[in-house]
C-alpha cells in the first residue's frame, strides 16, 4: 500500500505534465523599448489537479505566471518532474534565466537581453548536440 501515490502527489504530477514554459520575446507597441521579454510559465487548460496543487502551495490560480517569485515557487513544486512537460527545454531555460533577465526599458537593454538569450541558447544547443548525436 505504501507504493500508491496520494492525491497531492497525483496533483503535482498533473501540474508537471501540463505546465509549459519559455522565455517570451515579442515585439509590442505597449512598451517604450518595443519588446516584451520575460520568463513565463503557463497552462493551456486548468484541470482540477493543477488548481489543487497551486492552492495547496499558496499560489494564486491563473493560466499564466511571469513574476519571478511565483515562477520559482512553481518550479520548486515540480522539481525533478520537468521532463513530464512537453516544453522541458523551455522550463530549463526559465529556471536558469528567471531573475537573471528583466524586462528591458531601452533599446540598449533589449540588445543586452537578446545577447544573454543567444549566448544561453548557443551553449545549450551545443551541449544538446553533443549528447544527442552519439
Amino acid at each position: 500500500m505504501s507504493g500508491i501515490l496520494n492525491q497531492d502527489d497525483r496533483d503535482v504530477i498533473v501540474l508537471a505534465s501540463l505546465i509549459r514554459g519559455d522565455i517570451k520575446c515579442v515585439r509590442t507597441n505597449e512598451r517604450k523599448c518595443g519588446y516584451q521579454i520575460r520568463p513565463e510559465l503557463w497552462f493551456t487548460v486548468m484541470k482540477p489537479g493543477i488548481q489543487r496543487a497551486l492552492e495547496s502551495h499558496g499560489l494564486p490560480v491563473r493560466l499564466l505566471y511571469s513574476e519571478t517569485e511565483e515562477i520559482n515557487r512553481i518550479l520548486n513544486i515540480i522539481k525533478g518532474l520537468e521532463d513530464l512537460s512537453s516544453t522541458d527545454k523551455g522550463l530549463r531555460m526559465v529556471k536558469d534565466l528567471n531573475g537573471e533577465i528583466h524586462q528591458p526599458r531601452t533599446h540598449d537593454e533589449v540588445i543586452k537581453v537578446l545577447d544573454i538569450l543567444n549566448n544561453y541558447e548557443s551553449v545549450h544547443n551545443l551541449h544538446d548536440t553533443r549528447t544527442t548525436s552519439r
